[in-house]
């Protein structure tokens, strides 16, 4: 059950939680390379919290943005045509 309900974890999520879309609206629109960013960015894989438990990311299977793909979700806030620049400063945002 634990891995089935993807807000249900076997530890806390980190402070800021980043849902990167991984539908294939998003894929098809650059989500793959998106999401390696992510990735390399925050130095762990989709999943995965950081070592120092500040942000989470999570990958998720869409959040009906479909036509303004790719899009992520971060602390609850939805943000549409996401590029790697952007995903940039929001990270930088939520580091402050």
């Amino acid at each position: 059950m634990v891995t089935f309900y993807h807000d249900f974890r076997e530890a806390p999520a980190g402070r800021h939680v980043l849902k990167l879309c991984r539908a294939e609206a998003c894929q098809a629109a650059g989500g793959d390379s998106l999401a390696a960013h992510a990735e390399t960015r925050l130095g762990v894989a989709l999943g995965n919290t950081t070592a120092d438990g500040r942000i989470t990311i999570e990958p998720v299977y869409c959040l009906g943005l479909c036509s303004v793909s790719p899009s992520a979700m971060i602390d609850g806030k939805v943000v549409a045509r996401l590029d790697a620049k952007k995903l940039d400063a929001l990270l930088a945002e939520v580091d402050r």
